[in-house]
Order: structure tokens, then C-alpha cells, then sequence
């Protein structure tokens, strides 16, 4: 049965996204399949004393209200008076409405893949990025499909297309399918993705900049790939602005925040954040220090070596606009913290 995507419907939700690819089968749906109370597909069907099936939770919904208003109990779609609550689960057609649905999920991937690339009509190419954003938040397992279905540097590839909806959209998706999966993390991160990722920060467009924002963070929750993040030339330096920045909205930059804590765990991080004019990190890596005064040396010989190179970055820094430590502010930084360690009183300003 030939199939294609609704281009006319793009779902704006997730709950949008259900309505509409439940209902995009390319094997028919039997009526049976369906609970009279949602109208959706069931998952956990189960059946009352009189024969009659619904979707476990939304049976349970039903006579909890019965209860609760003194009805007696009653049977939904028949109005008949049960004399039991009981719901007798019903195996035979869970499996058979699983196979079903596994069919027709496989053959769906594979519509999904075919729209992935840059022939392909921008409605179906956005409509195909939905469809697996669609299937891995219904399942954890499907994240794994997706990647055995090689669908991961599909994804990657529209990255480079000429549509700003796709490239959204596939960030957002890529999202998505890392979310929870280590697995996924590191086959995103091979080659020059992460690269790619970054430079989407410096974008004019600032749906680009969130979206790729969101997804450093998610990478950034691998401890591994902290070290690869930091090491992409301009990254530490760009997150730091975007976290200083007003012309940031608060998600984006509490999301820069967030990934910059993250990639605190690697220490060679810390080091380019306080080059970069963000000193806490460095300050809080001292004070927890066994050997202070050490520490307090190497602190000082880093970023006063490094006061000479902020200035130099305050170029680059504009163009994305974003702010920079000024040197008088990393002067008193460091003076705070000596008088903190040495419990001196703080030099005036």
C-alpha cells in the first residue's frame, strides 16, 4: 500500500504529533484495535465481566468517577450494571495490536528515511524529523531502532540544508534522540558534528542558537564528551558570552549555564573558562584544594597570564555579541579570593 507523509499537517506539539501519525497507517486499523473511551489505539487492553474492552487506564478513570460521584458502576459503551470491577487483561489482542503497531512503525522509519535528504520536499523532510522525534519519545527502545536504521547521520546531514525550519528541526530532533542514550551520544559526536553544533551558536537566527544550545547540554551530560566539546576551538568562549549576553532570551541562557556546569568536570574546561573571563569555577576548583597555597599560585599564574589574552578576545567576542570580564573586574576576583583563602580582609575597590 503506497503511503506518503501529510505535508499539509505539521504538528505543532507532542499531543498534535499522536493524532496524526497514530492515525498514518499503511497496514488498515481494526476496529477492535481502538478503546471506546479514547478512541486511540490500546495498549493495555482489558475486558469487563460483560465482554466489552477498553484501555486499562482509561476504564480505571471511569469507575473511579463512578465512585466518587455515587453512580453505581456501569459499563461505558452499554450502560449495562456490572457487578465487578474486575478487567481480565486481554494478551491475545495486546499482541496483536503490538505486532501491528511494530509493523507498521518499521515501515513508517522507512517512509521517514527515504524523506531524509535534500531532494525531498521541505514539508516531508520537516514532516520525517517529527515522525522520529514521534517514535523515540514513545519508546526508549526505538532510539535504538533509529540508530540501527543508520537514520542518526541522516539526520546530521540536514543540518546542512538550506531550509532554516529543517535545520531547527533536526537539531531539535537529534535532541531528542540523545536524550537518556549514551549509545546515541557518542555516534553523534563522531567526526565534525559536534563542530557543526557549535557554529549554529554564533547564528543570527535565535531559534538556531536554542535548539543547538539544547543539545550541547544534552552532550554535555556524557562525561566523555566533555572533553570533546571543550576542544572544539570557540565553544567554552561562545557559552560564556551567551551566559552574560541581554540579547539572549532566559532559556537560552540558563541553558548555556547549564552546559558550562557540565563541562566544569573536565578540568582542562575550567582552565579556558577562567581565560575566558569565568573565574568561579577556578576559584571553587582552589578552594577545594588540599594544598592551598599551591593552588593559589598556579590560580594566579593562569589568569594573570591570561588578562593579556582577554583583551585580545573581546574582538571575537562582539561579534556574537556577547560581554567579557573586564580586567578590572578579574583583578578584584583575584583579590577576593586570596583574601577569602588567607581569611584577609578583602582589598577595597
Amino acid at each position: 500500500m503506497a503511503a506518503s507523509w501529510d505535508g499539509s499537517n505539521d504538528p505543532g506539539s507532542q499531543s498534535d504529533d499522536s493524532f496524526h501519525f497514530e492515525r498514518l497507517h499503511i497496514e488498515p486499523m481494526y476496529d477492535a484495535f481502538v478503546c471506546p473511551l479514547t478512541k486511540q489505539v490500546m495498549r493495555d487492553p482489558v475486558t469487563l465481566e460483560n465482554g466489552q474492552t477498553f484501555e486499562r487506564e482509561a476504564i480505571e478513570k471511569w469507575f473511579k468517577e463512578c465512585r466518587e460521584s455515587g453512580r453505581r458502576l456501569v459499563c461505558p459503551l452499554t450502560l449495562q450494571e456490572l457487578r465487578s470491577a474486575e478487567l481480565n487483561p486481554s494478551m491475545a489482542l495486546r499482541n496483536t495490536i503490538e505486532e501491528w503497531t511494530a509493523r507498521n512503525e518499521a515501515a513508517q522509519l522507512d517512509m521517514a528515511r527515504r524523506s531524509l535528504n535534500m531532494a525531498s520536499p521541505e514539508n516531508e523532510t520537516l514532516q520525517a524529523l517529527k515522525y522520529v522525534q514521534y517514535i523515540c519519545r514513545r519508546s526508549r527502545s526505538n532510539k535504538h531502532t533509529v540508530r540501527n536504521a543508520g537514520l542518526i547521520p541522516m539526520i546530521v546531514d540536514m543540518l546542512k540544508s538550506g531550509s532554516r525550519k529543517v535545520r531547527c528541526r533536526a537539531l531539535e530532533t537529534l535532541r531528542v534522540v540523545v536524550e537518556e542514550d549514551d549509545e546515541n551520544k557518542e555516534l553523534l559526536a563522531e567526526g565534525d558534528t559536534v563542530r557543526t553544533i557549535v557554529k549554529f551558536l554564533s547564528h543570527e537566527l535565535s531559534k538556531e542558537r536554542e535548539e543547538a544550545v539544547s543539545l550541547l547540554y544534552e552532550l554535555s551530560k556524557s562525561a566523555t564528551l566533555c572533553e570533546k566539546i571543550g576542544s572544539i576551538n570557540g565553544a567554552i568562549l561562545i557559552l560564556v558570552g551567551m551566559t552574560s549576553s541581554n540579547s539572549e532570551d532566559l532559556l537560552t541562557v540558563n541553558k548555556a549555564e547549564e552546559t558550562l556546569s557540565n563541562l566544569e568536570r573536565y578540568e582542562a574546561n575550567v582552565r579556558q573558562m577562567a581565560e575566558c573571563g569565568r573565574l568561579q569555577p577556578l576559584l571553587t576548583q582552589l578552594l577545594e584544594d588540599g594544598d592551598r597555597d599551591l593552588g593559589i599560585m598556579g590560580c594566579l599564574s593562569l589568569i594573570l597570564s591570561s588578562i593579556g589574552c582577554l583583551s585580545s578576545e573581546i574582538g571575537a567576542m562582539n561579534v556574537f555579541g556577547c560581554f567579557i570580564v573586564p580586567e578590572s573586574a578579574v583583578a578584584n576576583q583575584i583579590a577576593a579570593v586570596i583574601a577569602e583563602l588567607r581569611d584577609e580582609p578583602k582589598i577595597p575597590k
